[in-house]
């Protein structure tokens, strides 16, 4: 009797000593989950093997297939002054921005492959980084580019590709106006040596148009970045009609 007693309390203690670890386990399971879902999802390495001729491809792809069906369906988008592109060289393509829609028509529009600058908190979202990624992006904290970017920017530009950029920063949710702007674009066209081409966007944050896209002449690189920001700043606003909300850089904010 006593042995099948004993034999009863050793398995129940098995059993136990099972559960136990099992839910030990189990929480250790549970929090790389936890820390795993919660870790944010980092952008690409600068590598230069990501902008080859693959690259291009993609970019033109999803301007052939994608945006211009798009526009031309929901927006009805025009495109003006396309003689003012040049026919070679890197360019510094700066915009304004008003609608998540406007980064793909800068290779739409000048048939240029493009790196695209980003702020570094899109690729909070794991699903927009891999976008952001596959479309040729790069991150950027607004007012303090690395010094890696940069370099790594200034060698992908020697190979023929152009630079994307937003004046803002930021989209304008201000209707018919322009933000306040920061350097970047100015800076970039000075560290490259790069003509800048400013593009005004129109009616592209309207679901049903009309869109048009007004592409102006280009603006040689000036060693005054704060002057050369204006310059830009005046282009778009000629080119849009829109009005420039302040007339303060928002670098200096």
């Amino acid at each position: 009797m006593s042995d099948v007693k004993a034999e009863a309390d050793k398995s129940a203690e098995q059993q136990s000593s099972k559960e136990k670890s099992s839910g030990e386990k189990s929480a250790v399971e549970k929090s790389t989950i936890e820390k795993s879902s919660s870790a944010k999802i980092v952008a690409a390495p600068l590598d230069a093997a990501r902008f080859d001729a693959k690259r291009v491809a993609v970019q033109m792809m999803v301007g052939n297939q994608f945006v211009q069906p798009y526009h031309f369906v929901m927006t009805r988008l025009k495109v003006y002054g396309r003689e003012n592109i040049p026919k070679e060289g890197s360019l510094i393509v700066v915009g304004n921005h008003i609608s998540h829609f406007d980064p793909p028509l800068f290779a739409f529009v000048t048939h240029r492959p493009m790196i695209y600058m980003a702020k570094s908190e899109l690729w909070d979202n794991k699903y927009m980084g891999r976008l952001l990624d596959w479309l040729g992006a790069l991150p950027i904290k607004r007012g303090k580019p690395q010094l890696s970017t940069v370099k790594f920017i200034r060698q992908i530009m020697k190979t023929g590709w152009s630079l994307g950029m937003f004046i803002e920063g930021t989209r304008c949710k201000t209707p018919n106006s322009i933000g306040k702007p920061h350097v970047g674009a100015a800076y970039f066209a000075k560290v490259t040596n790069s003509k800048i081409l400013p593009i005004g966007f129109i009616g592209t944050d309207k679901r049903f148009g009309p869109a048009r896209v007004n592409i102006g002449k280009v603006i040689e690189p000036g060693d005054d970045l704060e002057a050369k920001t204006w310059e830009i700043m005046d282009a778009l606003a000629e080119l849009t009609g829109f009005q420039i909300l302040e007339r303060k850089m928002a670098d200096k904010e």
